[in-house]
């Protein structure tokens, strides 16, 4: 049974997701090896990855009393056949902030339709 819920957009933000490879507790004969890399003191930064873009929509449920989250980049991009968000579509969706939007609940999933960002 699919539950319809009223929220309101509280926050959205676009943002990379890195993460990073820290070497700890290099002794004072050993620095010289970490010369090239980023840090000092001990602490070295000797790699990272790229997990790619997210684009969080933060949505306040009323009657639940608790926000969920979710990540609708890829959503959008293979909505409007774009390989990126432009900076002109992002100002489009984060001026969406404030407005309300249903949210839906099946078996313990919450949705919402996307595309009331990219007014549709």
């Amino acid at each position: 049974m699919i539950e319809k819920y009223m929220g309101r957009i509280v926050n959205i933000e676009k943002f990379q997701s890195r993460g990073i490879y820290l070497e700890q507790g290099v002794k004072g004969f050993n620095q010289y090896k970490y010369a090239n890399y980023p840090g000092g003191n001990g602490t070295y930064v000797v790699g990272g990855e790229y997990y790619g873009v997210v684009l969080n929509v933060k949505i306040y449920i009323f009657d639940l009393k608790k926000s969920i989250t979710f990540n609708v980049y890829n959503n959008i991009l293979e909505f409007t056949g774009k390989k990126r968000i432009s900076s002109q579509l992002f100002g489009k969706i984060k001026s969406k902030e404030g407005n309300k939007v249903n949210v839906y609940v099946e078996n313990g999933e919450y949705s919402f339709d996307f595309r009331k960002l990219l007014d549709l």
